[in-house]
């Protein structure tokens, strides 16, 4: 067991595994990743593993672009197999407001650079045989966007981090963080003893703010279950065929295994508490509601009609972490000098944690990034926060995840 290191990373999902790979990448030399489980084991392979460039933020789009280049270069990069399919993604407006939005969207999109534009019914016909258009008033296109198995992004982050050198401790939880009188956090305790460092990172997902809390720092995260469903193979499914997304209703559909993936953002979702949780539970013991999916595929079934009782596979759900205003937290922690959180995935995080990786690397290293990380400072929300009021404004963030009021934005 290593005593001491230059920095440490706690929580091997797709967060934690990007950084501590862009951290040796950059030339730190004695990086350890601590995870209770195992590599990339609790929400992170229960993602839907999909990416959409465009945000609402240019940095945020900024990172998902580079997000994207970074996955399409991996393999190159590392000589370590990622599998993807960068078939593009179509988003569809049933409503008013959904029209503004893709239109912001485009504009915004192409003025960064991206390759977005409007696409019409003749080629969504030809490109998605399974869609339909009825009630669709709108529509984008971004043929760069791609979709992965999503348990490979924190394996095939954390190998290529073993390879240059970083240690990786599965089945250890931190159960302290170490900080002096000042409240500089030195290290950690782990159960199975304790690593001196100067730099500490929270990545933990749905146990980041325990992980925090132990040593007196609050962190506005809250964990909040997200489910898909995955058919049975069906006839006219082809991975080179595109996401598509429905605004209004929250919902997401792509090819998987043959049939199809959907999931989505219901307007009343489960927060889940990870203080009332067992010792050892896990994401595969959070109860699941299939009649919330369903309902999901009733809302689009103009869209999606395919989907109508098709039969499922499988479904699932993960534990993502929300902020009251949608935005992820990336940085240092004011008042714990060398503690940094890199948290609030936001559903999208697996996506885009090849570009924050990369980008609070450059931050802990050299003081600064590529792409600012300004507007992810945790310092945006009051240290003081009320439990209640953020988990209300989680949840309000989470169910209106795809439907925000883009036209207020010009």
């Amino acid at each position: 067991m290593k005593s001491t290191a230059e920095a440490v990373v706690i929580g091997a999902g797709s967060f934690g595994s990007s950084l501590v790979y862009h951290l040796a990448a950059h030339g730190l030399d004695d990086v350890v990743l601590l995870d209770r489980f195992g590599v990339g084991e609790q929400t992170s392979p229960r993602a839907a593993g999909l990416t959409q460039q465009i945000r609402r933020e240019r940095e945020t789009t900024q990172l998902a672009k580079l997000s994207v280049e970074k996955l399409v270069r991996f393999t190159e990069e590392t000589d370590i197999l990622l599998e993807f399919h960068q078939s593009g993604s179509v988003k569809m407006a049933r409503d008013e407001a959904g029209v503004a939005q893709v239109t912001w969207e485009i504009r915004a999109g192409q003025e960064l650079g991206l390759d977005i534009r409007p696409i019409d019914p003749d080629e969504l016909a030809e490109r998605v045989p399974w869609a339909r258009t009825d009630g669709v008033q709108a529509m984008w296109i971004t043929p760069s966007d791609l979709f992965l198995e999503p348990r490979q992004v924190p394996q095939v982050y954390t190998a290529a981090a073993r390879a240059k050198g970083v240690t990786v401790l599965t089945e250890t939880p931190v159960t302290v963080l170490r900080r002096e009188g000042n409240g500089r956090v030195t290290g950690v305790e782990t159960s199975k003893g304790p690593i001196s460092s100067p730099i500490v990172v929270d990545a933990a997902g749905a146990w980041t703010r325990q992980v925090a809390e132990e040593a007196g720092i609050r962190i506005p995260v809250v964990p909040i279950r997200h489910q898909l469903m995955i058919t049975e193979p069906l006839p006219s499914v082809r991975n080179e065929q595109p996401i598509c997304r429905v605004i209004d209703a929250n919902v997401y559909v792509r090819p998987c295994w043959g049939g199809l993936m959907l999931g989505g953002y219901e307007t009343n979702p489960l927060p889940v508490e990870m203080r009332d949780a067992a010792p050892g539970f896990q994401i595969a013991d959070m109860p699941l509601d299939l009649g919330v999916l369903r309902g999901l595929a009733a809302s689009v079934r103009g869209q999606f009609p395919v989907l109508d009782n098709a039969p499922l596979q499988t479904y699932r759900g993960g534990l993502p972490t929300m902020t009251a205003d949608g935005k992820h937290i990336v940085g240092p922690v004011p008042g714990a000098e060398g503690f940094y959180a890199l948290t609030g995935c936001i559903v999208g995080g697996l996506s885009i944690s090849p570009g924050l990786g990369e980008m609070l690397a450059q931050r802990i290293l050299t003081g600064a990034s590529a792409i600012p990380l300004d507007l992810y400072a945790i310092d945006r929300f009051a240290p003081d926060f009320d439990d209640e009021q953020l988990v209300e404004a989680c949840v309000d963030a989470y169910a209106h995840h795809y439907a925000e009021d883009y036209a207020a934005i010009g």
